[in-house]
């Protein structure tokens, strides 16, 4: 069955209609009040006719669509709320694709911003790199160190961070896979050469990337462990793959003193938690 899922009406026409009602009623005035009443009955008729086209779908597509509509739209309110708080002089880095969401992105900035987190390690770098130094900033005080084994993306990142003035609150260390023992296991994780002493009260695991091998990110937790603060926050990225579910629930079993949460953004957050809160596994849904 060939189905036409109406993306631009629920998401491109939601969107460009909001963010253009706020933008031109606070620049225009007079005659052009009815060019906005015009826009307002041009997209209702395109709400109606979505609205028909969606009824008319079975029930498994409806939840589908409903279910993308709802993500998008979580999306989009996270994406204008990093704005609203940062008030960046220029755009913030794209947040789509492989990079983490808005929704990710928003919930790692309020970790910084309000519960005063000034020791962070990133296991990867990019636009998160960006919005942690922003944090920083906000609160004038800590630092971020990206560990990054693409020299590529380190670079990419440096010239985001240079371009925004943020390089006082972050940096991003060449950090190569190398082989490191865990037990009876080897893996290939950053070169701990790369590594400061912490300790770390924020680290988000994004990388390696799954590629490297099953359960990559698992070492961030064992070779990181003994540089971790006592009310220590790891977030791990792209938590809807088995394998990160997985290594989750790893950490959570193997080293006492920790509890795991679920955050339902888009990629999926598990956190770890460390301390006097964190004596049974949680499944929370916050976004």
């Amino acid at each position: 069955m060939n189905l036409r899922i109406p993306y631009r009406t629920i998401v491109v026409g939601a969107a460009a209609f909001t963010l253009g009602m706020v933008w031109q009623a606070q620049r225009r005035r007079g005659a052009e009040v009815s060019e906005l009443t015009e826009r307002v009955a041009r997209y209702q008729e395109a709400q109606e006719a979505s609205h028909r086209e969606l009824e008319s779908m079975p029930r498994s597509t409806k939840r589908l669509i409903r279910e993308w509509s709802r993500v998008v739209y979580a999306e989009f309110e996270d994406l204008m709320a990093l704005y609203r708080d940062i008030g960046p002089e220029q755009a913030l880095p794209p947040m789509h694709g492989w990079a983490a969401g808005p929704d990710l992105a928003r919930f790692l900035y309020r970790e910084v911003v309000e519960h005063g987190r000034t020791s962070v390690l990133e296991c990867g770098s990019g636009s998160t790199t960006v919005i942690l130094a922003y944090a920083c900033r906000a609160i004038g005080a800590g630092r971020v160190v990206a560990l990054e084994h693409d020299a590529r993306f380190a670079a990419a990142t440096r010239k985001m961070l240079d371009e925004r003035g943020l390089s006082k609150w972050a940096e991003v260390r060449d950090a190569p896979l190398t082989e490191v023992r865990i037990g009876d296991a080897t893996w290939r994780w950053y070169d701990p050469a790369g590594l400061v002493d912490g300790p770390f009260d924020l680290v988000l695991v994004d990388g390696p990337p799954g590629s490297t091998g099953p359960e990559a990110r698992y070492p961030a937790v064992p070779m990181l462990l003994d540089r971790l603060a006592d009310d220590a926050l790891v977030v791990l990225d792209d938590a809807r793959r088995a394998d990160e579910r997985a290594i989750g629930e790893r950490w959570v079993a193997e080293f006492d003193g920790f509890s795991l949460e679920w955050l339902a953004h888009d990629h999926g957050t598990l956190l770890l938690r460390r301390g006097a809160d964190a004596g049974t596994e949680g499944q929370g849904a916050q976004s």
